[in-house]
């Protein structure tokens, strides 16, 4: 009888996994609200790398689209696989900005963005988080972006798809490299020529596809955790103190996927091979990631709402704004927790 454990199919280290990634970039956007309260503020040089949790969504992403890609695409074509997806990001995404939209109009009596803003951030053709109403939006249209290159490659045969990601990953690699070497000042400054076409970003994405494939291949790398665990935490380590060295890390996508989508992508590996271990995550993690997409849309309109109330309320003495400060969290992965099951799983039922 083998006493090797069983391998879990519900890939529940995965969903703690999104949990993990959705509380490091709250935690990032509570740094400036924790930064005005002494006994917090300390937590900024852990939380300010809090971003690199977007770097852990797009390798997430790109493992489960693929295999699902893989999958529907052969069998059924482009267009189920793209209509689920386009749902999937949609109609969780235009109940937030329609309730922000009303939030606006109707509590704070602001007016609205510009037409041309409100209808490329409700179609989600910004990538630029700047230009977004919904800032985080900024990633969902990478998202869009780059199911489309998964579709692609899907359409291909199977034996040359795992070549195509691997060619697509080194064009996207040499494009962001060869123009940091020939116009570094430019690169800095955002002039990166086709930034967002030949986004760098888009390696951790298919960095997660490949993860995939070597999954559904059952490699044995993912089934020796005495092995896969220290080295994965090793490369994550390495990953953040990298791009440490530079605030350019985060602002230039082929440095930030060499330094935090190495860690955003040493994440996933961590987290499947926990999937072939006897451990599970704990259960309040999973709700949590079960809930990332909600979280991660809400909270910084929740954040905003927060500093709304404690200036109403007149939230300035030192112990009653570190209580407020501290509640403020788990206040918000309440709330979005509860926006999940009865206003996103539903209309994403009712949608698929």
């Amino acid at each position: 009888m083998s006493t090797e454990a069983p391998v879990k199919t519900d890939l529940h280290w995965i969903q703690a996994l999104r949990g993990i990634a959705a509380l490091m970039v709250l935690f990032f956007h509570m740094q400036p609200h924790w930064d005005m309260v002494p006994t917090l503020s300390w937590t900024s040089a852990i939380t300010r790398w809090g971003f690199s949790g977007v770097d852990i969504f797009f390798a997430l992403s790109g493992f489960v689209v693929y295999r699902s890609a893989r999958r529907s695409i052969p069998a059924q074509g482009i267009w189920p696989f793209a209509r689920k997806r386009l749902l999937r990001i949609y109609m969780g995404y235009w109940p937030v900005l329609l309730l922000i939209a009303l939030t606006t109009v109707f509590v704070h009596h602001a007016p609205l963005p510009d037409l041309k803003k409100m209808v490329f951030s409700t179609l989600l053709l910004y990538p630029n988080i700047w230009d977004n109403w919904l800032q985080p939006a900024w990633s969902l249209t990478m998202e869009i972006y780059f199911y489309l290159w998964i579709a692609l490659i899907a359409l291909l045969p199977q034996r040359h798809q795992i070549k195509a990601i691997a060619c697509m990953m080194m064009l996207l690699a040499a494009w962001g490299f060869g123009w940091l070497i020939a116009d570094r000042q430019g690169v800095f400054n955002g002039q990166q020529p086709l930034r967002f076409v030949f986004t760098g970003l888009g390696i951790e994405f298919l960095a997660g596809a490949l993860l995939a494939r070597a999954y559904d291949r059952q490699v044995r790398f993912f089934r020796t955790p005495r092995i896969a665990l220290p080295l994965c935490l090793l490369l994550m380590a390495a990953g953040l103190g990298f791009g440490s060295l530079s605030p350019y890390f985060d602002r230039v996508e082929v440095m930030r996927a060499a330094s935090f989508g190495v860690m955003g992508v040493s994440a996933l590996v961590l987290a499947l091979t926990l999937e072939h271990t006897r451990s599970t995550p704990p259960a309040w993690l999973v709700l949590v990631g079960d809930a990332s997409y909600s979280l991660y849309l809400l909270h910084t309109f929740l954040l905003d709402a927060s500093g709304r109330m404690r200036m109403d309320l007149g939230i300035s003495s030192p112990p009653a704004l570190l209580l407020y400060m501290a509640v403020l969290p788990v206040v918000i992965i309440l709330l979005s927790v509860w926006w999940f099951r009865w206003v996103e799983k539903p209309i994403m039922k009712a949608a698929l």
